[in-house]
């Protein structure tokens, strides 16, 4: 007889990547694929929690089902966010938006963030979440702010920039350093926040690389990629930190 599902451990939902069918690909050339980078996943398990990728889906239901059933959110990295979610045209860049993902996101947030569990974004997380509370993007940063250090080799390991902390925040409680080294793999970046956010992280030039919530109990929001550093302590701990709050809330939940 199988054992039921082990839930001492946080189940953490991940949105995934998407990719449309591509006959040029090399694998499954005709089908819709969704996909995750196993930094994320492998971040998530050293962590202590359990990474479930979210299927996309259109059905309310479902996504229901899937904001019960998980105990913290990831929002990952990945292509644009289309302007039209904030009210501007697309402007010519490399990046074209994937307007299945952004469909399943935004629709997804709208049932998550209501259950006020644990968040953590990530990148193009960092972005969407700006723009589902009402925010806008910057389009392309070397097209406003001309050459800056916030795109990487992909790859890359080493440190780009450092990011000062507010020190009356999550994110300054949780490292308890008012500087963070962090990498850096974006082009485009806030231009105005959304509604109940607070910017808490800035890079040298001003750019919010961090930002919280007023009101959610744990929404913690950053630029840069941490799962891609794991052997900075520092980036470990937001991930040890994020997990331990889902495990608190799940455990909120049951008792």
């Amino acid at each position: 007889m199988m054992n039921s599902l082990d839930r001492s451990r946080p189940l953490i939902g991940i949105s995934p990547g998407y990719a449309p069918p591509d006959p040029s690909r090399s694998f499954a050339p005709a089908g819709r694929v969704i996909f995750c980078d196993l930094n994320y996943t492998e971040s998530i398990e050293v962590a202590g929690g359990v990474p479930m990728m979210l299927a996309f889906t259109e059905d309310t239901e479902q996504l229901d089902r899937y904001a019960d059933m998980i105990d913290g959110l990831v929002l990952i990295g990945g292509t644009d966010i289309h302007p039209n979610r904030y009210g501007q045209e697309l402007q010519p860049t490399e990046q074209i938006p994937i307007l299945e993902r952004d469909e399943f996101e935004f629709a997804f947030l709208e049932k998550f963030i209501e259950r006020k569990k644990p968040v953590f974004a990530i990148c193009r997380g960092h972005q969407a979440l700006n723009v589902f509370f009402g925010g806008t993007l910057i389009q392309d940063i070397p097209s406003r702010l001309g050459p800056v250090h916030h795109l990487q080799t992909p790859g890359s390991v080493s440190v780009a920039h450092q990011v000062r902390l507010d020190e009356n925040c999550l994110i300054h409680r949780i490292l308890e350093a008012p500087v963070i080294d962090v990498n850096s793999f974006h082009h485009q970046t806030i231009d105005q926040l959304g509604i109940g956010l607070r910017a808490v992280g800035w890079s040298e030039e001003g750019l919010v690389e961090v930002f919280e919530h007023e009101s959610h109990p744990y929404l913690l929001s950053v630029q840069w990629h941490p799962e891609r550093m794991r052997s900075f302590e520092q980036q470990r701990m937001l991930f040890l930190h994020f997990v331990e709050a889902c495990a608190n809330e799940r455990l909120e939940l049951v008792s």
